[in-house]
């Protein structure tokens, strides 16, 4: 059970990821396979990677710090704290100004049925963010052929025991809003159930992939 599970898991990623048929996905996953993310530091929300002009809320995690305070379609139109402003389209989209200090303050200024809103927020732990495989199709369509086209994932170890299937992968391709190429390592956990895969678990190496696309880290100020 487990090689056959290995190579389910092994196929899906070469079939829907290397090739980009991403409407091949449900030949390999059930129709309500979960992706689930890692909890982390933030506000948890997702913004929509479809639009091009504006910063969309395209959905809030119901365990983090936004909950009942931002909303899906919200647009962004600035975010502050004690140290940085953000308001461009470029600054905005990345939503790194989401992340930050444990407890540190954060005020968003949104868009609300033609209305600006000021929203005074604190940075909190986000618990595991749960997404429809469905869902995400829609914005891998969208996102990767724009931004990544050529990235690829290579497998370097796959492990399979009882209903589960872990891979160590190697991801490369050029960033074509960066004009730069990059390397980085990746761990993901497959669940399978009668010969699909049900739900999803990973963690990439981003800080190496955000150095090699020229992202700069500073010290903090003890």
């Amino acid at each position: 059970m487990s090689q056959k599970n290995n190579q389910i898991v092994r196929n899906f990623i070469e079939e829907v990821f290397n090739r980009k048929h991403y409407d091949r996905a449900f030949d390999f996953c059930s129709q309500d396979c979960v992706i689930h993310s890692p909890p982390y530091v933030g506000l948890g929300l997702q913004l929509d990677s479809r639009s091009v002009e504006r910063v969309i809320i395209s959905d809030v995690a119901p365990n983090g710090p936004c909950s009942g305070k931002l909303f899906e379609k919200d647009e962004i139109i600035c975010a502050k704290d004690a140290e940085n402003t953000w308001e461009s389209y470029q600054d905005l989209k990345s939503g790194f100004w989401g992340l930050g200090v444990l407890a540190t303050s954060l005020t968003v200024t949104v868009m609300r049925d033609g209305k600006l809103l000021e929203i005074p927020l604190t940075r909190g732990r986000v618990e595991v963010f749960d997404a429809k495989l469905s869902s995400q199709i829609e914005i891998w369509k969208d996102y990767i052929p724009k931004y990544w086209p050529d990235i690829n994932s290579e497998i370097k170890m796959i492990i399979g025991e009882a209903d589960l299937v872990a891979v160590y992968a190697i991801n490369s391709g050029t960033s074509l809003e960066y004009h730069h190429s990059a390397v980085w390592d990746s761990c993901d956990f497959y669940r399978l159930r009668d010969g699909k895969i049900i739900e999803m678990w990973g963690v990439e190496n981003s800080n190496s992939e955000f150095t090699q696309m020229g992202y700069q880290i500073t010290p903090p100020v003890p």
